[in-house]
């Protein structure tokens, strides 16, 4: 509310749409966050594809040869003239097969074990990612929230100076008709009432192109008319700066992001590195084979196997090199992760502890210069005071009203921003 004249001025500002519902709706539909999401659903394939290597495989072959002629042996015995070269067929010339096998990997050296702790590490490095991307949308949609609330105010300040210096005019104008007062104070008065149109037509302005931004971000008409209400201040500035930034470490999704990623590296290179070690198998199944020459072409098996790859050119060391190298690197990432999140906790600490300490002293400055620019007016009708005085009163006023907006909506992003920093604006609001 604003004081023009003794007259309350009421901003209609019904609670139509919250801050937490805009974040809903843009939710909903951010092309970015839905990347994520996605991305985070294959991270989770990605992750039970991992656990499925361990379990037991089941495959069935089938199929039918056709060869140019019978198989056959050639037997030679010079001791039985009758058999030699004689021939004899031991698989004929076409045949159906069929096979029904199951492996179980028995022992792998650690290398399905690594697997898994790599896709599960993945899993919640892409989970993070999700959550990242959220608090991002969040920041901005937060912004863009508040620049519609200043710039709402902002028009509420600029149509009360408007008001004003209307109703200052009137004076000047009767008290110049009356020859109370110099031609001078019209002409003062009404290029000040002038200034004050251009502001409020810049406000106005700056308010349309403040909604078309934040209509955009919700996938709505650049025109779409809105009505937003002031969101809840829910952090406490007087929380010690160690706790918040203790807070920061664990709960920000870039740190948990950066240190899965390089667990996930680790794990890969260790993985890699058991391909180089003995793998070894369980193999089961029955197979069936067409063939008259056999006196059982069909039967169970069971047997036991071990691959050892034991050179391979140096191959799988540097695989497992490069991924230890990828890791340590992602590591360094998260130290500067840390150092810079550590300094982002520190500024929105400080500026919603400025922002706060501003908006007590705006309030107290907007009630004293309601009064002096009463004051100055009723001083100027009397002839106890200059046009000068009374434009110098309502200017002190117009800007003691924009810096208690100011303020206002400083500590609110500060609020929404120190959230951000700590890592908890990515968490579901209650």
């Amino acid at each position: 509310m604003i004081w023009v004249n003794g007259y309350m001025i009421v901003a209609d500002v019904a609670a139509q749409e919250s801050l937490q519902q805009a974040w809903e709706i843009a939710l909903a539909r951010d092309h970015s966050v839905l990347a994520a999401r996605y991305q985070e659903q294959a991270a989770s394939a990605q992750q039970a594809s991992a656990r499925a290597v361990s379990m037991p495989k089941v495959t069935m072959d089938a199929g039918y040869l056709r060869l140019q002629s019978e198989p056959s042996a050639h037997l030679s015995l010079p001791a039985i003239p009758a058999l030699k070269s004689l021939s004899l067929p031991f698989a004929q010339d076409a045949a159906g097969f069929g096979l029904v096998e199951m492996t179980v990997p028995l022992m792998t050296s650690g290398r399905i074990s690594a697997g898994i702790r790599a896709a599960d590490a993945s899993s919640d490095a892409r989970h993070a990612m999700t959550e990242v991307a959220v608090a991002d949308l969040k920041l901005a949609i937060a912004q863009t929230y508040v620049a519609v609330l200043r710039a709402q105010h902002a028009v509420l300040v600029a149509d009360s100076h408007v008001a004003t210096m209307r109703q200052h005019a009137k004076d000047v104008g009767e008290l110049n008709a009356h020859g109370y007062v110099a031609r001078h104070d019209v002409l003062a008065t009404e290029v000040a009432l002038a200034n004050a149109l251009q502001l409020q037509l810049q406000a106005s302005n700056s308010l349309n192109l403040a909604k078309a931004t934040y209509n955009r971000w919700l996938g709505r008409s650049a025109d779409a008319a809105l009505t937003l209400h002031d969101p809840e201040l829910s952090s406490d500035f007087k929380t010690p700066l160690a706790e918040l930034t203790a807070t920061a470490m664990t709960q920000r999704p870039e740190v948990t992001a950066l240190g899965k990623q390089a667990q996930a590296l680790s794990a890969q290179a260790a993985s890699t590195r058991a391909g180089h070690l003995p793998q070894i198998g369980f193999s089961a199944g029955y197979a069936k084979l067409e063939n008259r020459y056999l006196t059982q072409d069909k039967g169970w098996y069971a047997g036991i196997m071990m691959k050892w790859e034991l050179f391979d050119g140096g191959l799988i060391k540097q695989q497992s090199s490069k991924l230890l190298a990828e890791s340590q690197a992602v590591g360094e990432m998260l130290k500067d992760s840390q150092e810079k999140i550590s300094l982002q906790v520190r500024q929105a600490w400080l500026n919603y502890q400025e922002a706060s300490s501003r908006q007590l002293l705006a309030e107290k400055a907007v009630a004293q210069a309601e009064q002096v620019s009463e004051l100055a007016r009723e001083r100027y009708r009397n002839g106890l005071a200059s046009n000068t005085e009374v434009l110098d009163a309502e200017t002190r006023r117009l800007q003691a009203h924009a810096n208690r907006y100011q303020a206002k909506y400083d500590l609110t992003l500060s609020d929404i921003q120190l959230r951000y920093a700590s890592g908890l604006l990515a968490q579901p609001q209650p």
